[in-house]
C-alpha cells in the first residue's frame, strides 16, 4: 500500500511537471527558436534552441535579452540583449548582441518584441537539420518504425486467435507476477556519495573567486586551473551591470581577463567551472552567487548514478529466487546429515 502510494505521489509530481511545463507552448505565451548566428556568444551558441516567454514590455529592463522581428528580413528574428531604455509613448529599446562591439544600429519598439530569453537548450537545434541525413533518417526513423510496425503486425496476428490471446495473457499475467523491480539502497547511496565526491573535488579544485567583493577602476581576474571557467560579477544594484566592462566572461585555463570598473563598486563575484551553459551560469548566480556551483555538482552527480542505473538498480525473478531458496535448504540438510556442519 506504502508503495502504491509512493508511485502516484510521483506520477502526480510527473504530471504537474510536465503540464506546467506543455501549457505555456500549448497557449502560445512561449516558444522555441533556434540560435543561427554567433552575435549572442558565450551565452547561446549556434545551434542552441532557447525559449522566449511572452512578456509586457513594462515588465523589461536593461539587462534582459529578447527576441524580437528582424527590422531587414521577413519571418526571421533577432536576439539581442536591452542595453538601454528610452521611455515614450511606446518604450523603445535599444539593443545590442554580447559578441558585437557596438550596439545594433537600429531601435526596437515594444509592439516588435516577441518575448524574453528565459531557457537555453543547448545544441539541441542541430537534431532538426541532421534528421535531414537520409542515413541519419535511416537509422533513427525507418528502421525503428519498421520494427514497432511488425510487432504490431505480430500482435495483432497472436490476439486474432481466441485461444492464442488467452495463452499469452496468461504468460504475461505469470511473468508480470514473478517479475519485481528493487532499488539496492546501499550501492545507490555508495554510487552518488563516490561520484558527488569526486565531482565535487573537481569543481572545487578549479573554483575561482565567489562572495562579496569591491571593484577598483581595473581589476584582473583569473582562472588557474586546467578547466575553463564561468566569471559573473553582479552589482547590488542591476541597473549598474554595464558600467562593468566585461560583467561576465569565459576565462580560458590557465589565463587571466581585465575588468574596467568604477571605483570601489561592490559586486557579487560568481565563478564556476565551465561545465554548464553560460546562460544557466548567470541565472543561478542571479539568485546566489554560490548557486552555479552547487547545481554543476548535483548535476553531474545525478547524470552518472543514472547512466550506471543497472549497479542499483536490478531485477528480481521471484520465481528464481524461490528455487534458488529451495535448493540451499536442501544442501544445508545435506551437509548437516553428513555431519559438515
Amino acid at each position: 500500500m506504502k508503495k502504491r502510494v509512493i508511485q502516484i505521489a510521483i506520477i502526480f509530481l510527473v504530471a504537474i511537471f510536465l503540464a506546467s511545463a506543455l501549457i505555456p507552448f500549448v497557449l502560445g505565451s512561449e516558444k522555441t527558436l533556434v540560435v543561427l548566428s554567433g552575435s549572442m556568444t558565450p551565452v547561446m551558441l549556434p545551434g542552441d534552441i532557447i525559449v522566449v516567454k511572452s512578456v509586457t514590455p513594462d515588465g523589461l529592463m536593461a539587462g534582459d535579452i529578447i527576441a524580437f522581428q528582424d527590422p531587414g528580413g521577413k519571418d526571421t528574428f533577432v536576439t539581442h540583449r536591452i542595453i538601454g531604455i528610452e521611455e515614450g509613448e511606446e518604450r523603445i529599446f535599444r539593443t545590442k548582441g554580447d559578441a558585437n562591439e557596438e550596439e545594433d544600429i537600429f531601435k526596437v519598439p515594444a509592439s516588435e518584441v516577441v518575448g524574453k530569453l528565459v531557457f537555453v537548450i543547448p545544441f539541441a537545434g542541430y537534431l532538426p537539420e541532421t534528421s535531414k541525413n537520409k542515413i541519419f533518417f535511416f537509422f533513427t526513423v525507418i528502421i525503428p518504425a519498421t520494427v514497432i510496425v511488425l510487432d504490431e503486425i505480430k500482435t495483432i496476428i497472436r490476439y486474432s486467435n481466441p485461444i492464442s490471446a488467452r495463452k499469452a495473457e496468461n504468460k504475461k499475467e505469470k511473468i508480470s507476477r514473478r517479475i519485481s523491480f528493487t532499488i539496492r539502497g546501499k550501492r545507490l547511496a555508495t554510487v552518488v556519495l563516490v561520484s558527488g565526491f569526486i565531482f565535487t573535488g573537481t569543481i572545487l579544485s578549479n573554483l575561482g573567486e565567489n562572495g562579496p567583493a569591491v571593484l577598483q577602476k581595473e581589476n584582473t581576474v583569473e582562472s588557474s586551473y586546467f578547466l575553463p571557467s564561468v566569471c559573473v560579477l553582479l552589482p547590488e544594484d542591476s541597473k549598474n551591470r554595464f558600467a562593468i566592462e566585461p560583467w561576465y566572461a569565459v576565462i580560458p585555463p590557465y589565463s587571466e581577463i581585465l575588468v574596467n570598473a568604477p571605483e570601489n563598486m561592490r559586486v557579487k563575484i560568481s565563478s564556476a567551472p565551465y561545465i554548464l551553459p553560460v546562460f544557466w551560469v548567470i541565472s543561478l548566480a542571479e539568485i546566489n552567487p554560490y548557486l552555479p556551483v552547487v547545481a554543476e555538482i548535483v548535476f553531474y552527480t545525478s547524470i552518472f548514478t543514472l547512466s550506471i542505473f543497472p549497479l542499483w538498480y536490478r531485477k528480481i525473478e521471484l520465481g528464481r529466487k524461490v528455487k534458488r531458496g529451495r535448493f540451499n535448504r536442501l544442501f544445508f540438510l545435506w551437509k548437516r546429515k553428513l555431519n559438515l556442519v
